[in-house]
């Protein structure tokens, strides 16, 4: 899966300057474009938000490029203004986030705080937590109204599955924001619609709107959120920002992350229970020590997932969704980015090895001298025609992109990686990725519910971490047989099973080179899953 986030500095570190100025909100916004706000208090602000992507670059300013204003909302309050910033660095280019905006009196809602006014006990605070705000952003899609915006506008989009039920809806409903957030924030109205705000929106076609839009209204798919509108930013001669996307709430319990984790635990109590030798486990003792639980469950995951592949790839005349064959330009473009990957990986695991736990650095070393032979597997790709379609897909998939209903799975966040441009997220390739991307996930899954074990005796820890290896690589198999059953006869699966297993083996060492990249930035104590995950795959395992 991808990796999770390394902890963020909280904004309750934070201390909100004391501003002069008349407790108005014009006055508050005039003050923001002052030096002193651009250049210390905005940017301390948003590095200690969770949403915030720069935190690795060395920030200038931040300043503000415009303001708009949502007026009056249905609870009968101003609804605040949401605010466009810029934030310039010293070594990258500028990226542009948004961020809400609202005063009012101090209280346990109004927070984050980003400034106070002297002489008044109003502050200036993330208008997220505000629930007119929170209100005007549903009745901008509700209503699909389009509100002045600097030089252009923003515009509200209301979906097939919302308008169904736009007669029988009362405002304002009632909404929360959710806590848990990463690089966007979310907002639940009523228990019913789950709204996602884009804390990066970026120019170009949103590759979460539009394929869930395409999934749910064209494809009639079941396994998404229903589409229910969307928020973008429009400016002429621009390609437009999404800058908001509502959806039907799914009820849930969890994701399937943490669905693994628990039947994991479960199958490692069973295994100190018993106390049983992996060296020379009998398939059959394997498969009563793993259950019928879960693999059944793994089976319907990979049902899903190629029946999502299968919709992805079912509209033949749209030029943004149509199949389209594997090209020697193509061919050669994807070995060189994934050769480009490898060396990435070893060059910084040279220069961080000294920092690799003592017990993990032996393996780590191993894999520096395996180079060549990872670059010679993916030299694969330039050696035989892959007679096969590609076509748009998930682009991050993993454990944690699936909701558990208890029953069935639900698909969810179709953004593609966070690191990667809007075009390159919106480029058709082998759906085996994303089928690479949920094996590198299972590995995960078993070595973080192993780490969550107490009171493992040292003597046990080696055959426990053995067992999960026979467990990842025994739910992956399942995973990949029913996947690829589900999927048969589709143009994107190679005929030719050699064909087959070069491009996923290719994709599973582009994953797992990604992830070692990613250990190692943020935390060395984990970089032995991607290793071994490496190491399996060059040696014939998965």
């Amino acid at each position: 899966m991808e990796p999770e986030q390394p902890p963020q500095h909280s904004t309750s570190d934070f201390l909100p300057p004391i501003i002069e100025t008349a407790a108005t909100l014009e006055s508050v916004l005039r003050a923001l474009h002052t030096a002193p706000f651009e250049e210390q208090t905005l940017p301390e602000f948003v590095q200690r938000c969770r949403w915030f992507g720069g935190k690795a670059h060395a920030l200038r300013r931040v300043k503000v490029l415009d303001t708009v204003a949502f007026g009056p909302a249905a609870t009968g309050r101003d609804a605040g203004r949401l605010a466009f910033l810029q934030a310039d660095y010293h070594d990258v280019p500028s990226e542009v986030y948004v961020l809400p905006l609202q005063l009012a009196p101090a209280s346990s809602d109004s927070h984050p705080i980003i400034a106070r006014l002297r002489g008044s006990e109003c502050v200036l605070f993330d208008a997220l937590n505000d629930e007119s705000f929170r209100s005007a952003l549903f009745e901008i899609i509700l209503g699909e109204k389009r509100l002045p915006a600097g030089a252009g506008e923003l515009a509200g989009l209301c979906g097939t599955a919302l308008k169904m039920e736009a007669a029988a809806i009362a405002l304002p409903l009632h909404s929360r924001a959710l806590k848990a957030e990463q690089s966007n924030s979310a907002i639940v109205y009523d228990g019913r619609f789950f709204l996602k705000l884009y804390r990066k929106p970026e120019l170009g076609e949103n590759p979460d709107a539009e394929l869930l839009r395409f999934l749910s209204e064209r494809q009639k798919f079941e396994h998404v959120p229903a589409y229910c509108g969307a928020i973008e930013h429009r400016v002429p001669g621009q390609e437009p920002r999404v800058l908001a996307l509502l959806v039907a709430n799914v009820p849930n319990e969890g994701d399937a992350w943490t669905f693994t984790l628990g039947a994991l635990g479960r199958f490692f109590e069973r295994l100190r229970s018993q106390r049983l030798d992996a060296v020379g486990a009998a398939p059959a003792l394997v498969g009563e020590i793993v259950g019928d639980e879960y693999p059944e469950r793994a089976c319907q995951l990979a049902q899903r997932t190629a029946q999502m592949h299968l919709a992805l790839a079912a509209d033949s005349e749209d030029p943004h969704f149509a199949p389209e064959p594997f090209s020697a330009d193509y061919q050669r473009s994807l070995h060189g980015s994934m050769c480009a990957g490898t060396r990435r990986m070893t060059m910084l695991l040279e220069r961080k090895l000294d920092g690799v736990p003592a017990k993990v650095r032996e393996e780590a070393a191993s894999l520096l001298q395996r180079e060549e032979e990872i670059l010679r597997r993916q030299a694969g790709l330039l050696e035989r025609t892959v007679a096969a379609t590609r076509i748009r897909h998930h682009g991050d998939y993993h454990l944690g992109q699936m909701l558990n209903t208890g029953r069935d799975f639900i698909i969810i966040d179709f953004e593609g990686e966070p690191a990667r441009s809007i075009s390159e997220r919106r480029m058709k390739h082998s759906p085996l990725r994303d089928v690479a991307g949920m094996l590198r996930s299972f590995h995960y899954a078993a070595h973080t519910a192993l780490a969550q074990q107490q009171g493992v005796r040292a003597e046990d820890a080696a055959c426990l971490d053995a067992w999960a290896e026979i467990w990842a690589q025994r739910i992956g198999r399942i995973f990949l047989e029913a996947y690829l059953a589900t999927a048969r006869g589709a143009s994107f699966i190679p005929a030719d099973p050699e064909t087959l297993e070069m491009l996923l083996e290719a994709y599973l060492l582009e994953k797992a080179a990604y992830e070692v990249c990613y250990e190692l930035n943020n935390r060395p104590d984990w970089i032995f899953i991607p290793v071994r995950g490496i190491t399996r795959i060059l040696d014939g395992a998965r």
